[in-house]
């Protein structure tokens, strides 16, 4: 009897340990994610069919050449992986124009830029061998953790400093950056 209990108890914390990640459409997952927003115009549905998609990190007059690069990067990679993480679509395409943060007299003022920018257009397929070869996750939930957090194997290809680094999974996706 104590050792069916025993199997018990370690089935119920097994299973219980490990959350899947959040799963609905794009909009639900920017949403729930709430790092972009349709409200602010730092996220956009273009097409729905292949889905094509318009994120838009935020950034300021001034930044380093380097810093916008990275964000531009960054937001390019986390559009291919939310969408394969949370959603069910097969294909993406996403493009990257960030806007531009000023303070003025009358408050914030978000402005669409054109350059830079990125564009990427990967399959299910494909984002998951990169996850593989690249970041060394077994699967497209091992790039999150529990909380829907982005787990060390992704947070290694999210920053230039890191390895493998945004730069290497960048190129490994095929995103291609316009200065």
């Amino acid at each position: 009897m104590v050792k069916k209990l025993v199997v018990l108890a370690f089935l119920v914390v097994s299973t219980t340990a490990f959350t899947a990640p959040f799963k609905g459409s794009i909009q639900e997952t920017i949403e729930e994610m709430a790092d972009f927003s349709a409200d602010n115009n730092t996220f956009a549905v273009i097409k729905k069919q292949p889905l094509h998609i318009r994120l838009s990190p935020r950034v300021v007059k001034g930044d380093l050449p380097e810093t916008v690069k990275s964000e531009v990067l960054r937001a390019a990679t986390y559009g291919v992986y939310r969408t394969f993480i949370h959603t069910k679509e097969n294909q993406v395409q996403v493009t990257v124009q960030p806007v531009l943060f000023e303070m003025g007299p009358s408050g914030a003022k978000l402005t669409l830029t054109k350059n830079p920018s990125a564009t990427v257009t990967v399959t299910r397929a494909q984002a998951q061998k990169v996850a593989q070869d690249v970041l060394g996750a077994s699967s497209l939930n091992g790039l999150v953790d529990d909380n829907d957090a982005w787990s060390d194997k992704m947070t290694n290809g999210r920053y230039f400093g890191r390895k493998p680094g945004l730069q290497k999974l960048s190129d490994a996706l095929g995103v291609k950056y316009t200065p």
